[in-house]
């Protein structure tokens, strides 16, 4: 009978395809016979095809099956006025999707890694949120994954716990994902005082990596429905963005923090040919300008020259910024190596199998 490692989280974009992804290939590594699984697929909208980005990446890069996508993600409900779409009446036709699917995928395996909604909150007015598709399913135990790099992480733990206890399922484990450097070491205070104590194991405390949890020029010129002006530096489009900086001011203030910070986007108005020069200097992954306003021609010769791509947007500084506080960078094909050696060194294997 194989064993179901149950994702789940309190909060939404927890990195569960992440953990997925180091799962899978760890299982894969140990010669372990395993299905991966996504109750519920969520597509980018209501108005494209029904697959979930996640689970098509995976499908495409570490779990290659013969099973249709449909056995592997039944359900599919875009995120986008879900509460209108998905209809309460349906909950028993959509637990048994779910139960055909898991059913067929589940045989002859050893672990099933089942990638649980975007929170456990989600679905819950029409009874197909987590909790009620494992008990459907018939599994008890699920893995909480915890995201907060701060104390209020043990007010939701134990929110969590005493909600499953009135549900009447249980937390296998506790995974802490997406950890900031310098908070890990509270993190293990925190454990020993607080939940160890309790019989609940911690299967692992995994760093946020800048690298794999940052950006790429790419996916942030997606996100804002940005152009590329100069083409020749099209390469850069892999470059890495930790953090963004607003131009808003003058040529020497900018520099003070532009100094401070490595990889960074850097957003200003396309007439302020004073700041993209001054960003330019100072070799930034990229730099985007706003109002759709082209650039200097001296701006774009710079750019070329180091090979920073500039990207246009057609959208004020403010809704440009607003959208990129929305972009939630993916995992690359490349950098599948990366994620099982963080995944490997960070989970104690012996627990969670």
């Amino acid at each position: 009978m194989a064993k179901p490692i149950y994702l789940c989280s309190l909060r939404e974009h927890a990195g569960k395809s992440f953990l997925s992804i180091g799962m899978i290939q760890k299982l894969k590594k140990e010669g372990k016979k395993f299905a991966y699984f996504k109750p519920i697929g969520v597509p980018i909208s209501a108005f494209t095809n029904k697959s979930d980005p996640d689970v098509g990446f995976i499908l495409n890069t570490v779990y290659k099956t013969d099973h249709p996508y449909d056995y592997i993600s039944p359900v599919s409900i875009p995120d986008v006025y879900y509460v209108d779409l998905v209809d309460a009446n349906k909950k028993g036709e959509y637990l048994e999707r779910i139960q055909n699917a898991y059913d067929k995928i589940v045989e002859d395996v050893d672990y099933i890694i089942i990638e649980g909604n975007p929170s456990i909150r989600k679905f819950i007015r029409v009874g197909i949120d987590d909790l009620s598709i494992a008990e459907y399913l018939g599994i008890r135990d699920l893995v909480y994954v915890s995201v907060e790099s701060s104390d209020r992480c043990i007010d939701n733990f134990f929110f969590t716990k005493k909600y499953f206890e009135s549900r009447n399922m249980n937390i296998l484990g506790v995974l802490f994902n997406k950890i900031d450097f310098e908070y890990i070491a509270r993190i293990k205070e925190l454990v020993e005082g607080h939940i160890t104590k309790y019989n609940i194991p911690v299967l692992g405390i995994v760093e946020k990596n800048v690298e794999l949890f940052s950006p790429r020029v790419i996916e942030i010129k997606e996100q804002i429905g940005g152009e590329l002006v100069n083409e020749q530096t099209s390469a850069g489009l892999n470059n890495l963005v930790e953090t963004f900086l607003i131009g808003a001011m003058n040529v020497q203030g900018a520099l003070k923090y532009l100094r401070q910070v490595k990889s960074a986007a850097f957003i200003t108005g396309g007439d302020r040919t004073d700041l993209a020069m001054a960003a330019l200097e100072q070799e930034v992954s990229t730099l985007i300008l706003t109002g759709f306003i082209q650039p200097d021609m001296g701006v774009i010769t710079l750019a070329n020259e180091k090979g920073i791509p500039i990207i246009l947007s057609p959208s004020d500084t403010y809704t440009t910024m607003r959208n990129l506080e929305r972009l939630r960078p993916g995992i690359q094909e490349d950098e599948m190596e990366k994620v099982l050696s963080l995944i490997e060194k960070e989970i104690d294997w012996d627990l969670l199998l």
